[in-house]
C-alpha cells in the first residue's frame, strides 16, 4: 500500500496534513474534555442537597427514635419527626436528579463538541487521502509489473489538461496509437507527476 508521495514536496505536503488531523482530533477531544468539566461542575449544588438530605434525613430518623423511646410520652409525638424525614428524602432524590441531568448533560454536550468538528473534517480529508492512497497503489502496481507504460500515458491523455499535454505532442492520440516511445514516456512521466510518483 503506497501511503505517501514520492515527490518530497507533495510527501511533506501529505504528512503534515496526517499531522494536522491527528492535532486537530486530539485538540478538540482536549476540548471536549474541558467542556465535559465546566459543565460538570454545575452537580456541585445537587451534590450538596444529596448530602443534605440524607444527613437531615438520618438525623431526623435518629431524633424520632428517641423521642418514641422517652417514657411519659405519647406514642404519636415522633411523627413530625419521622414528616420532615421524608420530606429530607425528597431533598436527596431532587439532589440526585439533577446530578444525573447534570451528568448527562455533560456528557453528550462535550461528545457534541468533539464529534462535529473532527467528523466534519474526516469526511473531507479521509476520502481525499484515501483516493490518492488508492491511485498511488494501483499505478505502483502497473509499474512493477512492467505495464504501466502504455496504461499510463493513455489516462494522461483522458485526464490531463490540453495545455500540459500540448506541450508533449501536437497529437498525443496519435502518438499513442503508433507507440512513439518518447512520447509515451513524457506522458507517463506527466501523469505519474500528477498522481504524485516517480517512474
Amino acid at each position: 500500500m503506497k501511503l505517501y508521495a514520492d515527490i518530497p514536496a507533495r510527501r511533506v505536503a501529505q504528512l503534515f496534513a496526517d499531522l494536522l488531523t491527528v492535532a486537530w482530533v486530539a485538540g478538540w477531544i482536549f476540548v471536549g474534555k474541558f467542556v465535559h468539566e465546566i459543565v460538570s461542575a454545575l452537580a456541585v449544588p445537587g451534590e450538596k442537597m444529596d448530602d443534605a438530605g440524607t444527613s437531615l434525613s438520618a438525623k431526623l430518623l435518629e431524633a424520632a427514635g428517641k423521642v418514641d423511646d422517652l417514657p411519659l410520652v405519647k406514642d404519636g409525638i415522633a411523627a413530625p419527626f419521622e414528616g420532615a424525614a421524608k420530606a429530607a428524602d425528597q431533598l436527596r432524590a431532587a439532589g440526585e436528579a439533577q446530578v444525573e441531568a447534570v451528568s448527562t448533560i455533560a456528557i453528550w454536550l462535550a461528545v457534541g463538541v468533539v464529534v462535529v468538528p473532527v467528523l466534519m473534517w474526516l469526511m473531507v480529508y479521509v476520502p481525499l487521502r484515501w483516493r490518492f492512497i488508492r491511485t498511488a497503489t494501483s499505478t505502483q502496481r502497473f509499474l512493477e509489473a512492467g505495464t504501466g507504460a502504455d496504461l499510463l500515458a493513455l489516462r494522461a491523455i483522458s485526464t490531463q489538461p490540453l495545455h500540459k499535454l500540448v506541450k508533449i505532442s501536437d497529437n498525443p492520440a496519435q502518438a499513442w496509437r503508433d507507440g512513439d516511445a518518447a512520447v509515451l514516456g513524457k506522458l507517463a512521466e506527466l501523469e505519474l507527476r500528477s498522481v504524485g510518483l516517480k517512474g
